[in-house]
C-alpha cells in the first residue's frame, strides 16, 4: 500500500514537468521507472555509509549490491548508466527525476516512522 502511494505521488510529480510526446532513445528507461531504481540504489547506499562511513570500506559491496537492485527492476547497469547520461543533457529533467525520488524517500521514511510510533503505543 505504502510502495503504491509512493509511485502515484512520483506520477503525479512527473505528470506536471517535460513534455510527454517526447520519444526516447530504444536504450534509455522512462523517467517512471528510473526513479524507483534511483531510490532504491539511495536507500541502499544510505545503509552502507551508516555502517562503514568510508567509501573505500564499501564501494565493492555496494557495486555488487547494486546488481541486484538493477536485477529487480529487469534493467542492466550499462541501461541505469545510459539513461542517467541521458537525462544529464536535460537538467530540468533531471531536476524533476532526482526531487521525486527524494520525495519518495522522504515519503517511504514518513511511512516508517508512522508505523514504528503506532507499534510502539
Amino acid at each position: 500500500m505504502i510502495k503504491r502511494l509512493g509511485y502515484i505521488l512520483t506520477l503525479l510529480l512527473l505528470s506536471c514537468g517535460g513534455d510527454a510526446t517526447e520519444e526516447l532513445p530504444a536504450d534509455i528507461l522512462e523517467r517512471e521507472a528510473l526513479i524507483p531504481v534511483l531510490v532504491d540504489l539511495q536507500i541502499l547506499e544510505s545503509h552502507y555509509q551508516r555502517q562503514f562511513a568510508r567509501v573505500d570500506l564499501y564501494r565493492d559491496a555496494l557495486d555488487s549490491s547494486s546488481l541486484s537492485i538493477f536485477a529487480d527492476h529487469g534493467i542492466s547497469k550499462d541501461q541505469f548508466t545510459t539513461s542517467l547520461d541521458y537525462y544529464s543533457t536535460q537538467p530540468d529533467t533531471l531536476f524533476i527525476i532526482y526531487e521525486a525520488a527524494l520525495d519518495s524517500i522522504k515519503f517511504r521514511m514518513n511511512a516508517n516512522n508512522v508505523s514504528e510510533d503506532s507499534e510502539l503505543q
